[in-house]
Parts: C-alpha cells; structure tokens; sequence
C-alpha cells in the first residue's frame, strides 16, 4: 500500500479479452443446448436496486474502486432515469460500519478491508454520477446480498413487484449474491449490460456469462429503458396515508 497510497489499481492488467470471449461463445452453445440459460423476460411491475454504487466503489481513490465506473454509472443512470419518469421504486444500497469499534462488522474483515467503509463517511454517500433522489432510499447492508439482513425483499412483496432489476458493484460478490438471492425470493432477475462493475478484467464478463446462465437475464441498456418507459405506475401497492394527512 506505501506505494499506492491513491489506490489506483485499475489501468495496466495484462488480459485477451477476445479469447475469453471467443471461450463464453462456445460454453453459450453448450450451455443452450443442455437447457440453461433460459430468457426469463419482463413482468408486469419492476423495481430497480442498484448494489454498492456509493463513492467508495464508483468513485477514484479508494481500497473499493471499480475500473471503469464513469461508465457504468452512465449507462446505470440511463436506467434510473428511465425508471424515475415512470415511477418505478429505486433503492439504493451501500455496505458500511458504526463507530470505532464497528461491532456490527463480521468475520467478513478477515478477507478483505471492510473496516475501511465508515458508514459515516462520504465514501458511504450513494454516488452524485447517479443523481440520487432524497425519495430513494438507501439501505445499509452489512454484507454482500441486498437481501441478507435487510427488508428489501418484505419492501418489494409488499408493493406487488415480480421484477428486479439489479445494477452496481462487485460483479463477483455483491452484484452476484443480490441477483441470486433475487430470483430465490421469487423475482424475475435482470441484469443491465454495462451496469456492472468490478475491479478485475474478466471478472465482469465471467460472472455475467455465469448468472445468465442460471439466475438472471442480461439485457442491454436501451431495452431495458423501452421497458421502463412502458411501466404504468399503477401497477404497485401503495399506501393511501390517510391518517397522516
């Protein structure tokens, strides 16, 4: 770390990303003919989770930070935008830790260096790239899934939705862990292509080839904003609030 203390890791791996392309084409075949990789499809009332998308992973200067982040955050803003004209639900998460004690980080920080994520610290802030709604809201996650720990799934039930669609950051952990624990809950799993992110080459396109294979569809951008743009937002459960007016 002495000699990286900007934490700019991302710019000189040595990769064939043609071969390992040329390698998924092949395994789609297989795997197609065997039954997976299945389509899904859209169901009729969708929400949008992004996954880590907060400073410490979208932004530079951190143990966290994705390659590529100035991308995928554009291409995830073309669906949160999409998703906001027509009144889809967003939630946002982020993974981070109370005080200097951090009594409610697990074993997790064996691994990797989770006590760097100070749930009180900017890094923590949902990234400006996607221009965060006050009305969305952000869940504090302690581990990897959306799910573990957390309400999102009860959220979603309750407000009648059959899809998510799932962006952000790490394709290998917390992308991953959401989209399966996703489709577990009974939701139709979708995946936008570039909304991704991760900090190693091949890590992106080998996790995306394994969860469309079995958990998630992976779509691309511009179709799943036709989607969105489709959305009556009628569609959902919502409370009618009459004893707070």
């Amino acid at each position: 770390m002495a000699e990286n203390k900007d934490y700019k890791f991302v710019d000189h791996y040595e990769f064939d990303e043609e071969l390992l392309k040329k390698a998924f084409a092949e395994a789609r075949k297989i795997y197609k003919e065997r039954g997976f990789m299945r389509r899904m499809g859209f169901g009729k009332a969708p929400a949008i989770t992004t996954v880590d998308m907060a400073r410490a992973w979208m932004s530079e200067g951190h143990p966290f930070t994705c390659d590529h982040s100035e991308e995928v955050c554009a291409n995830a803003l073309k669906v949160l935008e999409a998703g906001r004209k027509s009144g889809v639900p967003i939630f946002h998460t982020t993974t981070g830790y109370i005080g200097k004690q951090q009594w409610d980080l697990p074993r997790w920080d064996e691994k990797i260096p989770m006590s760097a994520l100070d749930i009180n610290s900017e890094w923590l802030e949902i990234d400006p790239k996607l221009k965060p709604l006050p009305e969305e809201p952000v869940i504090h996650k302690k581990y990897a899934s959306n799910f573990f720990g957390t309400h999102l799934a009860q959220t979603l039930n309750f407000l009648g939705v059959d899809t998510l669609i799932v962006m952000g950051a790490t394709s290998c952990a917390c992308v991953r862990h959401t989209v399966m624990d996703s489709t577990g809950y009974g939701f139709k799993t979708i995946v936008p292509e570039g909304t991704v992110g991760d900090r190693v080459p091949g890590v992106i396109e080998w996790n995306l080839f394994d969860m469309e294979a079995k958990f998630a569809d992976v779509v691309p951008v511009d179709e799943v904003v036709r989607y969105l743009e489709g959305i009556d937002s009628s569609v959902y459960t919502k409370h009618e609030r009459s004893l707070d007016q």
